[in-house]
């Protein structure tokens, strides 16, 4: 179980191999987080919505981004049944053209979105939806919701 530091209950842990091979190119990966929604996009398209579903399982802080390389095998390769394999060591993270943006809600207008990102307050378009319904239906290889193996007696939100 992932907690945010303050005892709160966060997160929901879905795994994707994903179309292709990250480490033959560069690809982008972005985050729209807003008041409603938090959504993953790779190279524009969307690949997973997380929404609000109450104040305790979405955050209300401010953002951070971090990136590391670490060994997480003992739980969040498949519920720690596959573990990494040193003999690849060193494992090295590069990040190129790497940006970050954001805006404050409603402090400015001429705030823009990344590309691949909803244009409207609703969420995602038809076509958005569609394609994110097909890369989880063909991508994903772990979703917590849905593990047969978890407890769900601490998580009723999934």
């Amino acid at each position: 179980m992932k907690e945010s530091g303050d005892g709160h209950l966060i997160g929901r842990e879905m795994q994707f191999h994903l179309w292709f091979d990250p480490t033959k190119g560069f690809h982008n990966y972005a985050i729209l987080w807003n008041p409603n929604e938090i959504i993953f996009f790779v190279d524009d398209v969307p690949i997973r919505r997380y929404p609000k579903k109450g104040d305790v399982t979405f955050p209300q802080r401010p953002v951070y981004v971090y990136g590391s390389v670490w060994d997480a095998s003992s739980w969040a390769t498949v519920d720690g049944r596959i573990k990494v394999n040193y003999r690849y060591q060193p494992f090295i993270g590069k990040y190129n053209n790497f940006k970050i943006g954001g805006c404050i809600t409603n402090e400015n207008p001429s705030c823009r979105l990344p590309s691949g990102c909803p244009s409207r307050v609703g969420g995602l378009s038809r076509q958005q939806s569609d394609t994110m319904e097909w890369v989880q239906r063909n991508y994903k290889v772990y979703d917590y919701c849905r593990d047969p193996q978890r407890d769900r007696t601490h998580t009723p939100e999934c």
